[in-house]
């Protein structure tokens, strides 16, 4: 019975990039509206007002903004529009997980907000046309997700043409269920995670 279950089962595929789903488009609404009845089992994490809040407060660095007032903020910038159309949603097909998030000029505001006075404004637009490639992701992966943590580039070209191995996994920071998948798969998407 084991083996008949595990020949049914497909490979992983490889996918490593989001999809995004802008709601205020009719097309978009409607294949976000089949994912959701394809896969009722998807994990949905909705916070958007807790990001737009923190946009607000950023946007207000001098006072201090009761609930209230932040709120009211809020309303204005979404400027009609229902929370649930606003910004965009991120589909990660090899979790299952739905994201909803700002767009992507907010993101990237609240993203390097805590680099002011690290990095200068105008380092901040060099970099961020800047590509850089890292080759080997065994110890590059740290480093890659390091730049996106940062958000210190534009784009990252990553190579490595090896599988994880459980040998790797001293210096690889992924779990078992990783095993067999493309090293430069695992790092991409860990990258889409933290910045799609």
């Amino acid at each position: 019975m084991i083996q008949e279950y595990l020949r049914q089962q497909q490979d992983e595929s490889n996918d490593y990039k989001p999809v995004f789903y802008d709601l205020k488009q009719a097309k978009d609404l409607q294949t976000f509206e089949a994912l959701l009845k394809q896969r009722p089992h998807i994990r949905v994490n909705d916070n958007l007002h807790s990001q737009l809040r923190e946009l607000m407060k950023i946007r207000n660095p001098t006072k201090r903004l009761t609930p209230e007032e932040s709120d009211k903020k809020i309303a204005d910038y979404l400027g009609g529009i229902s929370p649930e159309n606003f910004g965009v949603w991120v589909y990660y097909p090899w979790n299952d997980h739905l994201v909803h998030l700002v767009e992507e000029a907010d993101f990237i505001e609240l993203r390097t907000s805590r680099n002011q006075h690290k990095i200068k404004a105008e380092e901040i637009k060099i970099l961020s046309k800047k590509k850089i490639g890292i080759v080997g992701l065994s110890v590059g992966q740290s480093i890659a997700l390091t730049l996106v943590m940062e958000r210190l580039c534009g784009e990252l070209r990553l190579a490595d043409f090896d599988r994880l191995e459980l040998t790797n996994m001293n210096r690889i920071r992924c779990g078992v269920q990783n095993l067999q998948v493309p090293k430069v798969v695992i790092a991409a998407r860990e990258i889409a995670e933290l910045d799609p």
